[in-house]
């Protein structure tokens, strides 16, 4: 016995201030006190600490084994009970250990099963943009994201694996270089939700923090209240609504209560007071904003936030969609196409049609080989659609800022006369034997705004030629005379679309939905429970 290992016995014997012959049972209700300046091994303690409270060591891994020599520059224990040295000298040492007042088991590998609510599809979406034209469809290779193919065609796809990209980025922090021992890939069971991870203990507590982030972050949702006008406009603004003339005032309100209208104005110069200033609050610009109401208090507003070239209303200022019907009414027809409510989750994507999908059958002829030469004829059905097609993907930031990836597309048909059924002697219908010509719009944006603020997006404007057919009753209907009495004029009108929307985070731990499903329109029969 070296003398350190000597000074290492005598010492934990004078704190114990009994005999070597004590059993593990009795050591579990002592006080240690261990004190070591010189250098000296792990292994060599908890040899120590083993002889004295009589129970057996076993290193059930060799890279455990390899731990237990690491050296120590001195020891200092005061006053601390048989596991609390062990949690000090092994747990601090990356290494875990199971003591059952027999043997003390230490280990460096563990395993840990993960549990992850996330649904098992894959999410895929497509653009496909065209400059030629062809009579037949062309099937591209779905393995490759985004690239120029023949034809001046672009081709671009958006996938989201998220098991695969889970496992790939566990693996990735499990053998991140800070430990000698790599790792193996976790065990994923996609339907159960379960993750398997065997690793060191500093690596499963890299992993730990990891899953936590993202189940956080995964189940935190956003709510989309989308409205879709569409605007014929009038012969003064055929090139498009005029913008600059967009102002907050008309049909704000405080509260969520309609019946306490706000009366504030906001426009590109600023600011701007009408009636009596009640209050007056500072933006986080700089500029102050001031709100005219008849009991409102600074206290109530939580936020408002003036910009120099647009505007955003705070938290308690909720912007009335009926305000930018009546401005649009100014510029000409309004009709609200839409007014969906979507929730979806953070980094996820929600899909908004509205239109029809066109069916038409391409046959494919087919010569045999055989001495005696056959066609066959193979019919096959495709589709196409044309609407309104609206892609929306928000991204909550830790400050509760929401990014919006807003890409709204609009297909038409190019030619009036595509839109006509052909039917057969018998008055049914018959399919449509080559693909319609389609004419398409594209607007793609990403905007960061605050919770609860609303975005316009317009300026897709479409044109249309219709015949318009004039006559006069009863007279147009005589015989070869009816004829000068009838009249048929071309008619070019020019529509815009326009994009409301307003993106609002969902808390599910303190959210109240009676609330919720007020501030978003619905009847009260929704949100009134008996």
């Amino acid at each position: 016995m070296s003398k350190l290992t000597k000074k290492l016995a005598l010492s934990l014997i004078l704190a114990l201030g009994l005999s070597t012959g004590l059993n593990a049972s009795t050591c579990d209700k002592r006080a240690f006190n261990i004190s070591i300046t010189d250098t000296v091994t792990l292994n060599d303690i908890l040899t120590q600490l083993s002889d004295t409270c009589n129970f057996s060591i076993v290193a059930k891994d060799a890279i455990a084994a390899e731990a237990l020599k690491k050296e120590l520059a001195g020891v200092s224990i005061k006053n601390l009970s048989l596991r609390e040295v062990f949690n000090i000298l092994i747990n601090e040492n990356n290494l875990g250990y199971e003591f059952n007042n027999q043997a003390l088991m230490v280990s460096a590998l563990q395993t840990k099963t993960f549990k992850i609510d996330y649904i098992t599809s894959i999410r895929e979406g497509t653009a496909i943009l065209k400059a030629s034209t062809d009579s037949s469809p062309k099937e591209f290779d779905a393995e490759r994201n985004s690239e120029l193919l023949d034809e001046n065609a672009i081709r671009t796809t958006e996938k989201f694996d998220f098991w695969a990209n889970v496992a790939e980025e566990i693996t990735y922090i499990l053998n991140s270089g800070a430990e000698k021992y790599q790792a193996i890939p976790p065990i994923i069971n996609q339907n159960a939700g379960l993750v398997t991870v065997t690793a060191t203990k500093a690596q499963l507590k890299r992993v730990d923090e990891y899953i936590k982030e993202l189940q956080r972050r995964l189940k935190r949702q956003v709510m989309l209240d989308v409205t879709i006008v569409e605007v014929q406009l009038s012969n003064s603004y055929t090139t498009g609504i005029d913008w600059s003339q967009f102002k907050i005032g008309f049909d704000t309100y405080m509260g969520g209560n309609p019946d306490t209208p706000s009366r504030y104005r906001a426009g590109n110069a600023g600011s701007y007071v009408v009636g009596e200033a009640k209050d007056a609050i500072n933006s986080d610009t700089g500029d102050k904003m001031t709100l005219v109401a008849s009991s409102l208090k600074s206290s109530s507003l939580k936020r408002a936030v003036s910009t120099g070239s647009g505007w955003s209303i705070g938290a308690n200022l909720n912007f009335n969609i009926a305000g930018a019907i009546n401005f649009l009414e100014q510029k000409g027809k309004t009709k609200v196409i839409s007014n969906p409510k979507v929730m979806t989750l953070n980094n996820q994507q929600a899909i908004i049609t509205v239109g029809d999908v066109i069916n038409y059958i391409l046959i494919e002829s087919k010569n045999s080989s055989d001495s005696s030469t056959t066609v066959s004829e193979n019919r096959k059905m495709y589709s196409t659609f044309i609407g309104i097609l609206l892609n929306i993907t928000p991204e909550i930031s830790d400050q509760n800022k929401i990014m919006l990836r807003i890409n709204p597309s609009l297909s038409a048909l190019k030619y009036s006369k595509d839109n006509i059924r052909i039917e057969d002697t018998l008055g049914n219908p018959l399919p449509r034997q080559i693909a319609p010509d389609t004419k398409e719009k594209k607007v793609s944006t990403v905007i960061t705004v605050n919770d609860g603020d609303t975005v316009i997006l317009g300026g897709m404007i479409a044109q249309s030629k219709d015949k318009q057919n004039n006559n006069v009753p009863v007279l147009s209907e005589i015989p070869l005379l009816g004829n000068l009495f009838k009249s048929t004029a071309d008619v070019l009108s020019t529509t815009e679309l326009v994009f409301i929307i307003t993106p609002r985070l969902m808390d599910n731990t303190s959210i109240n939905m009676a609330d919720s499903l007020k501030e978003l329109g619905y009847s009260k029969s929704l949100y009134t429970y008996e």
